[in-house]
């Protein structure tokens, strides 16, 4: 049941969830603002947003593993702490070097908030309720994603960047006292501690994920950018072997053999990669091509973000009635044909496309959106032990920021491809082949769920629990 303290325990934990996911994007629309204040070169404007992304894909894993092992109640408040002191750093900031350490701060926090609050939500309620309580969490955690331009620039209508920064500071503040008095704590597997796993696993996802965010600034043929992807894919090689060698490994890699949490990670990937390089792309469509401002743009990607947070919650009630695997399937489904529809409507209708027309797959994109990030989310934690939850939790998080960062990565360099940009009908042209991208890396997902992950009982997201042995302690549950 919803119980009072289940109540207050999803509130908390969705108050700071929101906070930390809205800060993913909110900044975009102020950076004009905060280039003429602070004087920036437009390497810096890419730092704002980057710093905090790196930070943030970066350390999802460790302080996952961190809250298993030493308690996920003290780590999540820690995490509301730092982020809270990255945004009052960051209003302060007068600087450019100031603010991108500022945000690096808030990723760092971040990092620490998203994965726990999660495995807090599971930890609290009982199997036949855990998909209605994370459908809720996964509709706060998309619209806080989804919504953050929308913020951004609502504040910016009528008050300075910092603005943007000072809102978190007492959401932050109610969340770590409410947090202190409301939450219990939880564990999962304690691990001794593993300085060079972790030092290897965070310096090969920095490697990784700064190659993807330079990509396109830099050139993908620049050494800088080859480099930066070949250091982290070796770094992460080494990782695999030092942890395979270890009895009680920081990252369990046997959960891997159950297809379902495989599959459920794939699948994470794939969809972020399609949807937020297009979320992007289209966000300049409806500015650059079609003249709108940052507002109006964001008022229009309503119809998007609207569905996506009723779908949501709605998706944990369907969970129990037709089964995980059937209603991930459905939103996989529905953002696939969205992007499709998109394309066909701007290569048909070019870029005064009228806005009437959007409005259908937007709402059918949100759609698919809020359906798919509470199966996901539950299908994997549903998938491992109960005291590999926290682990659970940070990988598929981990996984699907690495996919945002992937997709942007592509659609831009699809996007760029070929004659300049001299028109808005040229930026149609080109729109359109990062749309069938889009698609194409759905249709990706989809298909890993549809072929490779079985179908079990309704209430439940795993399709093969993890078979586990007593001889390792790392395989005990």
């Amino acid at each position: 049941m919803f119980t009072p303290a289940r109540v207050r325990l999803l509130f908390v934990t969705c108050i700071a969830l929101f906070m930390a996911m809205l800060d993913n994007l909110v900044l975009g629309v102020a950076l004009p603002s905060i280039q003429e204040d602070l004087g920036s070169t437009m390497s810096d404007l890419e730092w704002f947003m980057n710093a905090y992304t790196l930070a943030f894909a970066v350390l999802l894993i460790p302080f996952s593993v961190l809250g298993d092992s030493i308690g996920r109640k003290k780590v999540f408040l820690a995490g509301v702490v730092v982020f809270t002191l990255g945004s009052l750093l960051s209003g302060l900031s007068d600087s450019s070097i100031a603010l991108i350490l500022s945000r690096a701060l808030q990723g760092v926090g971040g990092a620490a908030v998203v994965p726990l609050s999660l495995t807090l939500v599971n930890n609290a309620f009982p199997v036949e309720k855990r998909a209605a309580a994370i459908g809720l969490w996964s509709g706060i955690s998309g619209l806080g994603l989804s919504i953050g331009p929308l913020v951004g620039g609502l504040i910016m209508e009528g008050a300075p960047w910092q603005v943007i920064f000072y809102v978190n500071v007492p959401v932050g503040v109610i969340a770590f006292l409410l947090g202190l008095k409301w939450l219990d704590e939880s564990r999962g597997v304690r691990k001794p501690l593993d300085p060079l796993g972790v030092l290897l696993l965070t310096s090969g996802l920095f490697g990784i994920v700064f190659g993807l965010e330079r990509g396109n600034s830099l050139g993908w043929g620049t050494p800088t950018v080859y480099g930066s992807l070949a250091l982290g894919g070796i770094l992460l090689v080494l990782f695999y072997f030092w942890e395979k060698s270890r009895q009680t490994p920081f990252i369990r890699f046997d959960l891997f053999r159950s297809r379902a949490y495989t599959f459920y990670t794939f699948a994470g990937f794939w969809m972020n990669a399609g949807v937020f390089g297009v979320i992007f792309l289209l966000t300049l469509f409806l500015q650059q091509a079609q003249g709108n401002t940052p507002l109006q743009a964001g008022v229009k990607e309503m119809a998007w973000t609207t569905m996506t947070m009723i779908a949501a919650p709605l998706a944990g009630l369907a969970i129990s009635r037709i089964g995980n695997r059937s209603v991930l399937l459905g939103g996989l489904l529905f953002q696939g044909a969205a992007l499709a529809w998109f394309a066909w409507l701007i290569h048909s209708q070019g870029f005064d496309v009228p806005f009437g027309q959007l409005i259908g797959p937007m709402m059918l994109a949100g759609t698919g959106m809020g359906l798919s990030f509470t199966p996901l989310s539950h299908g994997l934690i549903s998938s491992v032990p109960e005291n590999a939850a926290g682990e659970a939790s940070g990988m598929g998080n981990a996984t699907r920021e690495l996919g945002g960062v992937f997709g942007i990565a592509i659609s831009g360099l699809i996007f760029q491809a070929g004659d300049a940009i001299r028109s808005p009908q040229d930026f149609a042209d080109h729109i359109v082949p990062s749309l069938a991208a889009g698609a194409l890396m759905m249709a990706l997902a989809f298909f890993g769920i549809a072929l490779f992950v079985r179908g079990k009982s309704a209430a439940s997201g795993a399709s093969e629990p993890l078979k586990t042995k007593s001889a390792s302690p790392s395989e005990t549950v």
